[in-house]
């Protein structure tokens, strides 16, 4: 594992953080977009299943009209892309899609989103609070190439066969150390962007904590500690996965 610390060049392709609630009227989302224009002005309506941050246009419901039944919310972009919104029935997510400004302008950043949703969606309750970071990290190749060299918890070949792995896909999901606090870790290599001198290997960490939190004069307070527990968490994952020699690369 390598020493937690501040990188110069941290290697995080996106990261997300996401707030649930119990579900508002749809009305409210909508007054919730016109409010968030001037900051998100590339807005699109997407369905039910259209959780994630960038699925195609045809399954996040594009071309769904806002009073579509099975709408429950809407994707909006900043004008030059690197930040996404997700404002739903159920609650926001916030993206940054790249050019990670830091923690705190992040963490600001959403604050002013959830504040709005606040003020026009009106929930009554949080229930769900989650962190997600996406990394990119490249391992040198070399010709003595080995995945323990910077992975703490690189697969093994199995006995009796070569020791080289092309690729791999590690999925585990560890509790956090309080009720309803976990993380879930996927490990994966990218060979479609391999060269012949690195690796791309994908690390994602998404820290969540299931938790009932009143909306309230002291939900701010709450909310930033519950985000902080979630951060301390992601990045005692982050350092446990990867060795000196690879974090000596990115500082």
């Amino acid at each position: 594992m390598a020493l937690q610390r501040p990188l110069a060049r941290p290697p995080i392709r996106e990261a997300i953080v996401e707030v649930k609630s119990e579900p508002v009227e749809m009305r409210r989302v909508n007054d919730l977009r016109d409010r968030l224009a001037p900051a998100f002005p590339n807005a699109k309506p997407f369905r039910l299943a259209s959780v994630a941050m960038n699925l195609p246009d045809e399954r996040r419901g594009a071309g769904s009209d806002p009073g579509d039944p099975h709408q429950t919310g809407w994707r909006c972009e900043s004008a030059n892309g690197t930040e996404v919104a997700l404002i739903r029935q159920d609650g926001v997510s916030f993206g940054r899609i790249a050019g990670y400004p830091g923690w705190d302008v992040f963490v600001d950043r959403f604050q002013s989103l959830w504040s709005a949703y606040v003020a026009e969606a009106r929930p009554i309750e949080v229930r769900r609070i989650a962190l997600r970071y996406v990394n990119d990290l490249r391992l040198p190749v070399c010709e003595q190439f080995h995945f323990e060299r910077y992975l703490t918890t690189a697969p093994r070949a199995p006995a009796g066969l070569a020791p080289e792995i092309a690729d791999f896909l590690v999925q585990m999901t560890l509790p956090g150390g309080a009720d309803g606090l976990q993380v879930a870790v996927t490990q994966a290599t990218d060979s479609s962007a391999r060269t012949a001198t690195e690796l791309p290997v994908i690390v994602d960490i998404d820290a969540s904590w299931d938790r009932s939190i009143s909306v309230d004069e002291r939900l701010g307070g709450r909310l930033a500690d519950a985000l902080g527990t979630l951060r301390e968490l992601k990045n005692r994952v982050f350092f446990g996965l990867v060795t000196e020699e690879l974090v000596g690369t990115y500082s």
